[in-house]
């Protein structure tokens, strides 16, 4: 009998909550709003990416079947929302940037036979997929100015740039090169101008 008092005591406290809550939500999707618009301000950080991605076929082919080609390195994006930003690209051959000029090497340790050349000459093109932007091509070291605005949505507060880097290879007679592997590097860097 106790424990019946107790249940009951209960149940009168939790149901004038419960209706009460009910009664309170009716009245609130009832009534309209007392406004008609929003605005919403604020500020997103400054966020700037430059991502390299490199094509996986370009790191094996067979280079004397791919005379007088053009062979797909890799590709590029640029995405700053930094409305006073502008980037430039810099294009150097090998892998620290030093060297004279961009060419296939014949790897150390690769027999040399005498009389047979060991370096193969090759262009450098960058080439963007966005109107307006520059593309750029050459065997020496090289800089592009990177970003279009309103590109990206035709938003003016967004610098947006992407495109391609190619290797445009010669039509070279192979019987002048050593037979072996051959490698080449080619070194990007951006700057802020």
């Amino acid at each position: 009998m106790m424990k019946r008092n107790r249940m009951k005591r209960r149940l009168k406290f939790i149901l004038p909550i419960l209706f009460f809550l009910l009664l309170e939500g009716a009245v609130l999707t009832a009534a309209s709003l007392p406004f008609t618009s929003v605005r919403v301000e604020g500020r997103m950080p400054v966020t700037e990416i430059f991502r390299v991605e490199q094509n996986d076929a370009a790191l094996d082919f067979n280079l004397s079947a791919s005379r007088n080609s053009i062979i797909r390195v890799g590709s590029y994006t640029l995405v700053s929302n930094n409305t006073i930003s502008k980037f430039r690209l810099a294009i150097r051959p090998g892998e620290d940037g030093n060297q004279e000029r961009f060419a296939f090497t014949l790897d150390e340790g690769e027999p040399l036979p005498q009389g047979q050349a060991s370096e193969i000459p090759f262009t450098v093109r960058v080439s963007s997929n966005i109107s307006r932007a520059v593309s750029v091509a050459g065997q020496q070291a090289m800089e592009k100015d990177l970003g279009v605005r309103g590109a990206y949505g035709n938003n003016d507060a967004i610098l947006y740039e992407t495109g391609d880097i190619l290797a445009e290879i010669p039509d070279f007679d192979p019987d002048l090169y050593a037979t072996g592997w051959y490698s080449a590097a080619i070194q990007l860097s951006i700057e802020v101008i």
